[in-house]
């Protein structure tokens, strides 16, 4: 699944034009440019009924978006969502409509840079294989 929701992000014009191809699971590439965005599983979601798991998922996500200027990494929050909240098939993945569950704005001092804002966001996924 995270293959596809990264192509399926990659493929998003809007989005590839705030940040290029910077998308990447669980930390920044170091000396990457900025505006990027990294994701991280927070729960898999593996759903379940008494006769065992079922095919569909509830997995929460972190979104994670860099950038100089909070304005910027707020653009890419507001892409992200989005892209998300619409259905779409990627490779091998149905995605359903995501939900947007919590968003915290922060930053940190980087060397070499200053001041980088990240806003996270956590999305619960739904999704299920082909």
């Amino acid at each position: 699944m995270e293959a596809d929701l990264i192509a399926r992000l990659l493929d998003d014009g809007g989005l590839s034009v705030l940040i290029g191809n910077r998308v990447n699971p669980v930390s920044r590439v170091q000396g990457e440019d900025l505006p990027a965005l990294t994701l991280m599983t927070v729960s898999p979601g593996r759903a379940y009924t008494f006769a065992g798991p079922v095919r569909a998922h509830g997995t929460l996500m972190q979104f994670d978006a860099w950038a100089i200027e909070v304005a910027q990494a707020k653009a890419v929050i507001a892409t992200l969502t989005d892209i998300l909240e619409a259905p779409a098939t990627v490779g091998g993945t149905v995605f359903g409509m995501s939900f947007l569950q919590s968003e915290r704005d922060g930053h940190e001092d980087v060397p070499g840079i200053g001041t980088v804002f990240r806003i996270s966001a956590d999305f619960l996924i739904w999704w299920q294989s082909l």
